[in-house]
């Protein structure tokens, strides 16, 4: 499977089977709400509270990947690294659209984690490459989630597993609501996007999530985060239903 490394000049559209336009259009999007919303702020200057949540997904990704020594992990959209880096154990490797953050997540991982540059819906990795996949809040994002799920499947193979985690967009928003009009929460919106967040493609929950996966897998386990009461993101085990043939890319 490919491991190249990269400086952020890697993606190919040409060579990738991607339309050269649309590719040049969702990088420079891709790489503006990169600018705006700032993903180190994110995990350094918010809220206790929403660190809490955030460290209960963290937990559930590592406990549903199950990665072991000799595990091969790939983490899809994997940002700045700041979920890989829990996976040690593992040999990682991180792929992202955008080469600011694969710069920022070769800063926090160090030079031995492999980095490509690539998109979501053209992995370019062999069927059945990795034995856990992780894809964490980046469904949203995506202008065709049906097809990443397809290729987050195809690479993980039949014997392998897809971890993701999506928001609970509007219980998130609702929350937002909440803590914007009583004073003693406002300092939890600090470092969070809006409600109706402009990098947010899609308004995810569970059921939409079910209906992304359809008939491509089957949802083994799902885990509410924080708590089943108050569902705020979903962490999920996606597994390829079993059949004959192999994966195709569409």
């Amino acid at each position: 499977m490919p491991m190249n490394d990269t400086d952020g000049r890697g993606l190919d559209a040409r060579r990738d089977g991607l339309p050269l336009e649309v590719t040049r259009d969702v990088i420079r999007w891709n790489e503006e709400m990169v600018r705006r919303y700032d993903i180190e702020a994110y995990y350094r200057d918010t809220h206790p509270l929403v660190r809490w949540v955030e460290g209960r997904r963290i937990r559930a990704l590592v406990s549903f990947a199950g990665a072991v020594d000799g595990v091969s992990l790939l983490e899809v959209g994997c940002g700045a690294g700041h979920v890989l880096e829990h996976f040690e154990p593992a040999r990682q490797v991180g792929l992202d659209l955008s080469a600011t953050m694969l710069l920022r997540s070769r800063s926090r991982l160090g030079p031995e984690t492999p980095l490509v540059r690539g998109s979501a819906d053209r992995l370019p990795f062999a069927e059945g490459s990795f034995s856990v996949i992780i894809c964490t809040e980046l469904l949203e994002h995506t202008p065709d989630p049906e097809a990443v799920v397809a290729e987050l499947l195809r690479v993980a193979g039949r014997g392998g597993r897809v971890v993701v985690s999506v928001p609970n967009e509007v219980n998130i928003d609702r929350a937002k609501w909440l803590a914007r009009r009583i004073p003693g929460l406002r300092r939890l919106l600090s470092s969070l996007a809006d409600e109706d967040n402009e990098w947010h493609l899609h308004r995810m929950d569970l059921r939409v999530l079910r209906s992304i996966v359809g008939d491509r897998g089957t949802l083994e386990q799902v885990r509410r985060i924080p708590a089943a009461i108050l569902p705020l993101r979903y962490v999920a085990v996606l597994r390829a239903l079993p059949g004959e043939g192999k994966f195709e890319k569409e």
